[in-house]
């Protein structure tokens, strides 16, 4: 009877521990490819004077520029989500490593926003699918430095983290392959991040959580098992 009761906490233990390394082992962590960032300009007046790729940096610039026009430039990246396909995808954080940003100006902010590419197919190749157009709406859902907010949020160099798991499950849902960014500044204010093509994992990158449903589900199978023996 003591060797049952023994052998049955044992077991219960090596589940448990299943259990969490499988948890564990669940987080992957997604990085932009090289093709998948660029800077797109601008002027308001004049149209579009292109996209800008290649450099181990991106940033945003804002100048106004009357009665010529405003120029703008923003930054623009994809990180490929294939690989959750078919997850259930609990956790996602976007990484992106400042440089740092600062403002001309009274006063500024940089911000990240999802970009919804709606039925647009996006291939990791940031000039071949076009994004510049779309990327004029400049969304704003993170930001990364505000020197009006209150709290001033600084524009310090270093890793930045914003939760993006709604837009990675949207993108999921519509079947696309990657999610796509677009980092905009405000007024004469300025400041960049790594690009893929800098190495050492500094580009912009989603760490993510897949559910590891599969093994948890065996594990805790295996516990009841285990209390039905005893």
């Amino acid at each position: 009877m003591r060797k049952e009761i023994v052998t049955g906490t044992v077991l219960s233990m090596l589940v448990l521990l299943l259990i969490s390394v499988g948890a564990s082992a669940a987080t992957t962590t997604l990085y932009t490819p090289i093709a998948g960032d660029a800077t797109y300009e601008w002027n308001t007046k004049y149209g579009p004077t292109g996209y800008v790729a290649g450099g181990t940096t991106m940033d945003v610039n804002v100048y106004f520029g009357s009665p010529y026009g405003n120029d703008y430039r923003v930054s623009i990246f994809e990180i490929p989500i294939s690989p959750l396909a078919g997850q259930v995808v609990t956790g996602a954080t976007l990484q992106v490593d400042s440089l740092g940003f600062d403002t001309g100006y009274y006063y500024g902010s940089a911000r990240i926003g999802w970009l919804d590419v709606g039925d647009a197919v996006v291939t990791g190749d940031v000039v071949s699918d076009a994004l510049g157009p779309a990327s004029k709406s400049m969304p704003a859902g993170f930001t990364i430095y505000d020197s009006d907010s209150d709290p001033v949020i600084p524009g310090t160099p270093g890793t930045k983290s914003f939760d993006v798991l709604g837009y990675v499950q949207a993108d999921l849902a519509a079947g696309r392959a990657f999610s796509t960014f677009v980092m905009s500044g405000s007024r004469e204010t300025w400041g960049s991040i790594y690009t893929a093509e800098n190495g050492n994992g500094t580009g912009p990158r989603i760490i993510a959580t897949p559910e590891p449903a599969t093994l948890s589900l065996l594990a805790l199978g295996g516990l009841a098992m285990i209390r039905r023996r005893r």
